[in-house]
């Protein structure tokens, strides 16, 4: 079979997924070793029968509702390629969002020098962070043992020096803090359960939050104003229907200076209190 002829015959394999031929080019080129650029122009080669019945392992798991990023335990974020797998989330697009947010705040207000990620799973937001700005004291921490080892893989991987604390938000965190980040759990228990339904392999802890998704968005705002130093920021990435309710706690808490910043969608994804 040709590299042409698997890309056809993938593609209509997994034309039930939203983007068929991108997955099918990516699963492709990653079983071969290469680029999707090289995988493009070498439609005439023949792949062998052992490549062949890997590649055709990994449309089987796609199919299966994993993401192409557990298959490859590869993700792309913010020019940087982080190890994934099924004890962390996988960084989405528009996360990126949280990063630029506290990159333009470290670089408006100069004394802004301490940036703490929580809930920072595969570290991601984290180590964007410290790799855009290696000036700045970025710290991070999450409540899970699996993910604290993802996060050392990548600390590893990356050479980003970025102190890690094994803790529930931020309890033990050495405050005061001048940025809080957090793209923390915020889907509802219903949505969770239906996706376990289906098969999603992400895990729960870092997914489900509750009725409305806010438990713990409830504690970490305060824990924020008690962490942040006077004119410190607090931001959080949630969806945009959450925003009005989480605009609510801020303000119950003291926040001050609300706002919204939208994602690559155009919709709200980080919302932001001062201090």
């Amino acid at each position: 079979m040709t590299i042409r002829e698997a890309l056809r015959e993938g593609t209509d394999r997994l034309r039930s997924v939203e983007t068929p031929f991108l997955d099918v080019s990516v699963l492709l080129a990653h079983t071969l070793g290469i680029s999707k650029e090289q995988l493009f122009a070498s439609f005439p080669d023949e792949i062998t029968g052992k490549t062949l019945k890997q590649y055709c392992m990994y449309l089987e798991k796609r199919l299966s509702g994993y993401p192409v990023s557990y298959i490859r335990h590869r993700k792309e974020f913010f020019g940087l390629e982080f190890y994934v797998d099924e004890r962390v989330l996988v960084p989405r697009p528009d996360t990126e969002t949280l990063v630029e947010l506290a990159l333009d705040l470290s670089r408006t207000h100069k004394t802004c020098r301490r940036v703490h990620d929580v809930c920072t799973g595969t570290g991601c937001v984290a180590l964007s962070i410290k790799s855009a700005m290696p000036e700045l004291e970025v710290s991070a921490s999450d409540i899970s043992e699996d993910a604290a080892e993802v996060f050392f893989l990548n600390r590893k991987k990356l050479e980003i020096p970025v102190p890690f604390s094994l803790c529930s938000l931020l309890d033990g965190i050495e405050s005061p803090l001048d940025i809080i980040v957090s793209n923390p759990p915020y889907l509802t228990d219903g949505e969770v359960q239906r996706m376990k339904a289906g098969n999603w392999p992400e895990p729960a802890l870092a997914l489900a939050a509750g009725v409305d998704g806010l438990d713990v968005i409830r504690k970490l705002i305060p824990q924020g104003l008690d962490s942040l130093c006077k004119d410190g920021y607090l931001c959080i990435e949630a969806a945009s229907w959450q925003m009005p309710e989480i605009g609510r706690i801020y303000k119950e808490h003291g926040f001050r200076n609300i706002t919204l910043k939208r994602d690559l969608g155009n919709r709200n994804r980080v919302i932001i209190g001062q201090k």
